[in-house]
């Protein structure tokens, strides 16, 4: 099997020799594109209204493919910030037989030393839960400042006040934007059964019972064969409706890549039928499915953000953006950090 460094050396030199490296990743350029436009595009109205504008499309759609883009900066970026994209996750549902996907410690540094009890690392087995955990709990903290500046710009007692807070808000929100659209990356890449899986380019040296390919299929399925047999309005019509499932971001992701995991074996079959060398609907439907699963999650995630933001806290030590928006707490002492 391919080790995860060929394989992202092998997409480094199609790039060189002008083959399309920014597409050779996650789901490709086409994926993520299509995961942060619907991703956004499909939010509720209760969310914050500029997040509902034809600018935060357009940045969540080009945001999206912009940590594949970001690739070959240089050893140190690219060995710390790789394997982000990814995790390695066994048949039995652990991490290469460490912990367990459903009982993830809350860190990298507890979930790297327990990888390095079973003689693997966060580096090698890839850490994508923590990077889709990380942006959401800053997205909870984004949207609570956005909230206290809301505030202020309403209730400030001077022009110049006013004014600062409105440009305190103005500045959030393109911060906002911009975090939503890189975050919507590594969610994307939740979606891609190939990059929740050992079986990650060809099954690899493990029990084959069902004789799956060895040949290096990451790329083609999902940057090729997406570009090609993939469409927006068709991932837009397969996205499941919003889903609350009354738990912790942990917890949701962890459902979230263990449903993803799952999908390798059916993509395995469909592959060895020749349902993506001959384009079937099988395979259609089920690259499609795949990624309407990443924008409905995208989606997902980000209303949970905003529902979690009214406890968010802001200033240092801390205020619950509730308790400014309600007046039981002064704003102009809370942000005195």
């Amino acid at each position: 099997m391919v080790s995860r460094t060929r394989l992202l050396l092998s997409v480094a030199l199609a790039g060189a020799l002008g083959l399309g490296s920014q597409s050779a990743y996650g789901w490709g350029a086409d994926g993520h594109k299509m995961i942060g436009d619907l991703g956004v595009k499909s939010l509720p109205r209760e969310v914050p209204y500029f997040l509902r504008m034809k600018r935060a499309v357009r940045e969540a759609g080009y945001l999206a493919p912009e940590p594949d883009r970001e690739r070959n900066a240089g050893k140190t970026r690219d060995a710390e910030h790789d394997p982000g994209h990814f995790v390695d996750v066994s048949d039995d549902a652990t991490i290469l037989g460490g912990p367990a996907l459903n009982a993830l410690p809350q860190t990298r540094e507890e979930y790297d030393t327990a990888l390095r009890a079973v003689g693997s690392t966060q580096y090698k087995a890839g850490y994508l839960p923590y990077e889709i955990v990380d942006g959401y709990q800053l997205l909870v903290k984004d949207f609570a400042y956005w909230r206290v500046f809301v505030v202020g710009e309403k209730r400030a007692h001077t022009k110049a006040q006013r004014k600062s807070y409105k440009q305190h808000r103005i500045d959030r929100e393109w911060l906002i934007l911009h975090n939503i659209g890189m975050w919507a990356h590594f969610v994307g890449d939740g979606s891609q059964p190939l990059h929740a899986s050992v079986h990650y380019n060809g099954w690899g040296e493990f029990p084959n019972p069902e004789n799956f390919t060895q040949a290096h299929i990451h790329w083609p399925f999902e940057s090729a064969y997406v570009r090609a047999n993939v469409s927006e309005a068709a991932v837009k019509a397969a996205m499941p409706a919003y889903r609350d499932c009354s738990c912790g971001i942990e917890a949701r992701t962890s459902a979230y890549l263990a449903a993803t995991a799952s999908q390798a074996v059916p993509l395995y079959r469909l592959e060895k039928a020749g349902a993506f060398a001959q384009p079937t609907p099988e395979g259609k439907a089920f690259a499609t499915k795949q990624v309407a699963l990443g924008a409905a999650e995208l989606r997902d995630m980000i209303v949970d953000a905003w529902h979690a933001s009214d406890s968010g806290l802001v200033g240092y030590p801390g205020v619950k953006a509730s308790d400014i928006e309600s007046g039981a707490a002064d704003l102009t002492r809370a942000l005195q950090e």
